[in-house]
């Protein structure tokens, strides 16, 4: 299983979401996600990890070097293996990419 973390707009509100999916398949779920934002999913920052500690206090999530979704969901799903493989940002710890609640 893997956590997406990505913003998408609610009632006019943007809003964080963090769905759990399958491994294989984090793309198909983000495009789902976005598919109504403005634009739909393409040039949307995205994060993906196999679990997020302290998923519950998750506020917030920084966009510089997170993944970007591309045209489609085998282009996305490309990128989302390569940074699964070898990850560039982490959810916490002193340079992670999460907000989390005080």
């Amino acid at each position: 299983m893997s956590k997406l973390v990505l913003e998408k707009t609610v009632n006019g509100e943007t809003v964080l979401v963090t769905p759990t999916c399958y491994s294989g398949v984090e793309a198909i779920a983000a495009h789902q996600q976005l598919k109504n934002e403005v634009g739909g999913a393409p040039g949307k920052p995205i994060w993906v990890w196999n679990t997020i500690p302290n998923i519950s206090q998750v506020v917030g999530m920084l966009t510089t070097g997170a993944i970007i979704c591309q045209t489609t969901a085998a282009q996305t799903q490309v990128l989302i293996d390569a940074f699964k493989a070898n990850p560039t940002a982490q959810p916490d710890g002193p340079d992670g990419v999460l907000i989390y609640a005080e």
